[in-house]
């Protein structure tokens, strides 16, 4: 299996200077050597991510596909727009597929986001919207329980509930440890179930305490490691562990 870079390995970072470590190959303890071949682009970095960026980054990089992910900043502003509020925020969702079509990436993966914006039903209806606007397979990630029940596919039911639809998705394992953390419930069958289908066009690894989205660099092996075999081969892998704090902790 391979690994591929998320810019989230250099958070805090502007998004060229995260860009210029591609240069310089980072290893992970269960991953090994991480692939540039593909390359998310994420909120995490900073500064506007605008159309001479985008420019920019692909000529530095010609190896390299780039892909946004989440709320990447596109405006001056940073927003927080999830799939939930993809009528709200027309205007970003609008630039974010300017750049995306800019970069010629092959998908783009959004999170979920909150009930007070939207249904699931309504969410993932907006999620086909957003494939035709951006030209490409829209994946909805999921998230795990919160207090207050904020965020839409926080529950088990509804992973599956995605799952069975028609929708792409984005399958973040770090999601799911907490999920089965605070849930008490490992549902592996369907994990690998959904690692397998042809929808699944994107799988997000890090580690935490089951607590938290810390994104820890992976250096034993998860209870969902396993189920890596079941992997669809089109699905592209990204680490989102903090390759900064490893280093400045001298951990991992």
């Amino acid at each position: 299996m391979k690994a591929h870079v998320s810019l989230a390995c250099w958070p805090g970072l502007r998004h060229e200077a995260a860009a210029a470590l591609l240069c310089d190959p980072i290893e992970e303890p269960l991953f090994g050597r991480l692939s540039a071949e593909h390359v998310q682009l994420v909120p995490q970095s900073l500064g506007c991510l605008d159309e001479a960026l985008a420019d920019a980054l692909c000529a530095a990089h010609p190896g390299t596909r780039f892909r946004l992910h989440a709320n990447v900043q596109v405006l001056p502003r940073r927003r927080l727009a999830d799939l939930s509020g993809f009528a709200l925020h027309a205007d970003w969702f609008a630039q974010a597929a300017r750049i995306s079509q800019r970069l010629e990436a092959p998908a783009y993966t959004a999170h979920a986001g909150r009930r007070c914006e939207a249904d699931l039903p309504r969410m993932l209806d907006d999620a086909r919207r957003c494939a035709d606007l951006f030209g490409c397979p829209v994946g909805v990630e999921g998230h795990y329980p919160s207090a207050g029940d904020v965020w839409l596919v926080s529950s088990w039911a509804e992973y599956r509930a995605v799952f069975e639809s028609d929708v792409p998705y984005a399958l973040d394992l770090s999601h799911l440890h907490i999920l089965a953390t605070r849930t008490g419930c490992h549902e592996a069958t369907l994990v690998a179930e959904m690692l397998a289908c042809e929808r699944c066009i994107e799988i997000h690894v890090s580690d935490n305490d089951g607590q938290g989205d810390w994104h820890q660099v992976c250096a034993e092996p998860p209870w969902w490691h396993p189920l890596l075999q079941h992997i669809h081969p089109h699905a592209v892998v990204f680490s989102e562990g903090n390759h900064r704090r490893a280093r400045n902790n001298h951990v991992h």
